[in-house]
């Protein structure tokens, strides 16, 4: 546990470059981002090296679904009788997840099915470059194909956010969609990959979100959830 807390430390002092989306770094050194990293190597130590039927991989999109609230009846209902690990933590990019699951949280168990939805985060900076988000979502891939050769990988389209042209989220959208576009590209070049792209069934018909769906215009309703969980039920099966 002493080593690890070492690493974590260095690991959040590290300078974030040019390619700021795909260095390995930690969320933070402290408080709930390390408490649930380190709860998350304690869960998947009790998987005793089995297998897992479903690990979610995200920020907090993917978070929230198993917490108190609008999701959590959703996911017990999505995971009754299956071994589920919710690998979302809040606040993540994609250089964050790429720190987690390099430093453990894709070791000590055999997963049948992992779904990756990372990156709104980064793209909701001006600054970003979105094919530097993609650049790291790939890495993300890589790291799992190493780790869990025998798992099918669902890559899911970045959610859509804002309720119009106008909303404060409409830039980060525009790069969100932007990062898509590059990903699904690289998907079908792959071809080994399930693409799952929700856009159409969680948007109104002006392609933006509606509160029924997303309280905030970032987040999932209990509906929201639910569209999503009747997306993924065919690969979970």
């Amino acid at each position: 546990m002493k080593k690890l807390l070492m690493m974590i430390g260095v690991a959040a002092a590290m300078c974030v470059g040019a390619a700021e989306n795909i260095v390995e770094t930690t969320p933070k050194s402290y408080g709930w981002p390390i408490e649930r990293f380190l709860a998350k190597q304690m869960e998947i130590a009790r998987f005793n090296g089995g297998e897992v039927d479903l690990v979610m991989i995200g920020d907090s999109i993917t978070h929230i679904w198993d917490r108190k609230g609008k999701g959590l009846s959703v996911w017990k209902q999505m995971t009754k009788g299956k071994k589920a690990l919710n690998l979302g933590f809040s606040g993540d990019r994609t250089e964050n997840v790429i720190w987690r699951l390099a430093n453990g949280e894709l070791d000590g168990y055999k997963a049948k099915v992992v779904t990756v939805m990372v990156g709104t985060n980064n793209n909701t900076s001006d600054r970003t470059d979105p094919a530097n988000v993609a650049e790291g979502v790939k890495k993300i891939v890589a790291i799992i194909r190493e780790k869990q050769p025998q798992t099918k990988i669902i890559l899911h389209a970045i959610f859509p956010r804002g309720g119009s042209a106008e909303s404060k989220h409409a830039a980060a959208r525009a790069r969100n969609d932007a990062t898509n576009a590059l990903l699904k590209k690289w998907v079908d070049e792959d071809g080994d990959l399930v693409w799952l792209d929700l856009t159409d069934k969680l948007t109104d018909g002006n392609g933006w979100v509606t509160n029924d769906v997303f309280y905030d215009e970032l987040h999932p309703t209990t509906k929201g959830f639910e569209i999503w969980a009747k997306s993924l039920e065919p690969y979970l099966r």
